[in-house]
């Protein structure tokens, strides 16, 4: 991969973050596009910041964010464990940038499910009220009823894919630290270190399942009816 496909990914992962940073914002119009056009040239810096920001406040979007910026983090310090070694072909800086790609992609649909979910109706308590209120009124309310389950089983799905794309942001994390951790053993005992071969396949694995759940639920976090 030449510089110019690695400026590439990394525009493309600024603009990721940048519109997750924007949809996440607490704040009026104007700051949020500040904040965002912010992350375009210097998201490894603030795009963490920015969301991290967000969650901070009382209920806020788990930590996908700093999620992303682990896992940016390990995957450089085990790039330049590999620089030189035998590791060099199993933790490329091409292989980084992809998966830095792919990771910004899905922090970016977390931010916009958890700002969609934070939006009046969406809330799952007030449809779920709606659905024992319409039960309570007894016959005649058939249609209405069906129609309010349906939509308190559309905010839970919702739920359920933010809170998805949550867990297997953090445990991928966890997986590229552990990898940088072997990878750095491994340069310094100035031997090979078993297992790193099955983590870099793990990784991959966890990686493409992202951008799997990402393509497959593209629609569902922008408007777009789901099916039941």
């Amino acid at each position: 991969m030449s510089l110019r496909d690695l400026s590439v990914l990394y525009l493309i992962a600024g603009l990721a973050f940048a519109v997750a940073v924007y949809r996440a914002s607490p704040e009026g119009r104007r700051r949020a596009a500040l904040s965002a056009a912010l992350c375009v040239p210097l998201w490894p810096i603030w795009a963490p910041v920015a969301l991290t920001a967000r969650r901070a406040e009382p209920g806020g979007a788990p930590g996908t964010a700093a999620a992303a910026a682990r896992v940016q983090g390990a995957l450089r310090e085990g790039v330049s464990a590999c620089a030189g070694t035998s590791f060099e072909a199993l933790l490329s800086r091409d292989a980084a940038a992809r998966i830095e790609a792919e990771v910004a992609r899905a922090a970016a649909r977390h931010a916009e499910l958890d700002a969609l979910l934070r939006q009046g109706g969406f809330d799952e308590a007030a449809a779920a009220a709606r659905v024992a209120e319409i039960e309570r009124g007894g016959a005649g309310s058939g249609r209405a009823l069906a129609t309010a389950h349906l939509h308190l089983e559309n905010i839970r799905r919702l739920r359920a894919m933010r809170d998805r794309d949550a867990r297997a942001l953090e445990e991928l994390a966890d997986l590229v630290q552990a990898l940088r951790t072997q990878l750095v053993l491994a340069r310094f005992a100035g031997s090979s270190v078993e297992g790193v071969g099955g983590i870099v396949s793990e990784v991959w694995a966890r990686v493409e399942g992202l951008g799997a759940a990402i393509d497959a639920h593209g629609g569902a976090s922008s408007g777009e009816p789901i099916e039941t």
